[in-house]
C-alpha cells in the first residue's frame, strides 16, 4: 500500500461521511476509506464496552502513518482521515533467551503494563483465545468477559488495517483514556490507560515483541494476575 503514497510524499486527506461516502482521494479505490469506518465502528464498540466515552481518534504509528479523527455515534461515524509516509523507528525484535512460555506471556504482560503505566493489559489469539491478563491493583479488576469482548473487536480493528499501516502500533483515543493495540504475529497485545506517549512506544513494543517471538500462544493456558505500578 505504501507504494500508492510515496510520490511527492505529501499528506493525503478525505472525509468518510456517515452514509460510507468518500469525500476525496483515498488513493486506495476506497478500500482504506472502508477500512477506516470499519475500525472506527470496532473502536467505538470498545470504548462503550470500557466505559471511555466516544472515539475521538484512530491513529497508527507505522511508515505509512494514518490519523482518522471521528465524530458522531456509532454506526453513524464521520470520520477525517490523513495519511502520510515519513521516517519513524520501528520497533527491534531480538529474541530473549532462558524464558519458558508462560513466563514470556507473564513478563511481557508485565512489561507493557508498567511501562505504560496502564490499568491493565492482555493478550488474545487470532481465534479469539485469550492468553493472558494483568492489572495494575490501583486501578481495580475488570471483568474477564469484558476483555475477551474487547479483544474482539481488537482484533477486528487490526484485521481491517493493512499490515503497512500498523507496524508499531494503532492507537484509539476516547473521551476518557487511550488503549493501545499492538500485533504479536496474527495475534493482539492490547492495554488500556490515560495516555501513551508515543516516544515510549516503540521501545516497550519491541521489549514485548522479543519476549513474545516464537511462542506458541494458543497452546498456552490462560495466565490472570495483578501487580502493583
Amino acid at each position: 500500500m505504501t507504494e500508492s503514497y510515496e510520490q511527492g510524499r505529501e499528506r493525503v486527506r478525505f472525509d468518510v461521511l456517515p452514509d460510507g461516502t468518500v469525500e476525496g482521494d483515498d488513493r486506495a479505490a476506497g478500500n482504506l476509506a472502508a477500512a477506516l469506518r470499519y475500525a472506527c465502528r470496532m473502536g467505538s464498540q470498545i470504548g462503550e464496552l470500557l466505559d471511555l466515552g466516544g472515539l475521538e481518534r484512530l491513529s497508527t504509528m507505522s511508515t505509512l502513518a494514518v490519523v482518522a479523527r471521528a465524530s458522531g455515534v456509532a454506526p453513524d461515524l464521520s470520520i477525517m482521515a490523513e495519511v502520510e509516509v515519513h521516517p519513524t523507528p520501528l520497533p527491534e525484535i531480538v529474541p530473549v533467551p532462558g524464558l519458558g512460555p508462560q513466563e514470556a506471556i507473564r513478563q511481557g504482560l508485565r512489561r507493557a503494563t508498567i511501562d505504560f503505566s496502564s490499568d491493565w493489559s492482555a493478550l488474545m489469539t487470532d481465534e479469539g483465545k485469550l492468553v493472558g491478563s494483568m492489572h495494575d491493583e490501583l486501578a481495580g479488576t475488570i471483568s474477564a468477559d469484558v476483555v475477551a469482548e474487547v479483544g474482539l473487536r481488537v482484533l477486528a480493528v487490526l484485521g481491517a488495517l493493512d499490515e503497512t499501516l500498523r507496524e508499531t502500533a494503532v492507537r484509539l483515543d476516547f473521551v476518557r483514556g487511550s488503549v493501545l493495540v499492538v500485533a504479536i504475529g496474527a495475534h493482539a497485545l492490547f492495554t488500556h490507560a490515560d495516555k501513551f506517549a508515543p516516544h515510549d512506544v516503540v521501545r516497550t513494543v519491541g521489549a514485548v515483541q522479543s519476549m513474545l517471538d516464537g511462542v506458541e500462544l494458543a497452546r498456552e493456558a490462560p495466565i490472570t494476575s495483578s501487580l502493583r505500578v
